[in-house]
């Protein structure tokens, strides 16, 4: 679950690799929280994301609120199949609000 960050030009942006799961969306999450306490941009890159469960969608979903409460702009960005495949499933590309690319299979 490694969480990368780089600020450049007053632009956040946050790569995660790995999975989004009940097992390790908790600590995503704190680590994730800590960063939006300090930044007001912040993109995070989904296109290393290889597997995401319905825990990792509320993640997703609760960092989207509290960014929104807190008028942090929080964009999710460069989605891997897997995370479109669930946002899809789930029927949530709406609430997220995002672009989305999506590609043929």
């Amino acid at each position: 679950m490694p969480i990368t960050h780089k600020i450049q030009n007053e632009r956040c942006t946050i790569s995660i690799s790995g999975e989004i799961s009940i097992y390790t969306s908790k600590l995503m999450q704190e680590t994730l929280l800590e960063l939006l306490q300090t930044e007001k941009t912040i993109y995070i890159d989904l296109s290393e994301v290889n597997e995401v469960d319905s825990a990792g969608i509320q993640l997703l979903i609760s960092l989207k609120k509290y960014a929104h409460d807190k008028k942090i702009t929080l964009q999710f960005q460069e989605h891997s199949q897997c995370v479109l495949d669930v946002i899809d499933l789930y029927n949530i590309a709406a609430e997220l609000g995002d672009p989305l690319v999506l590609t043929l299979r």
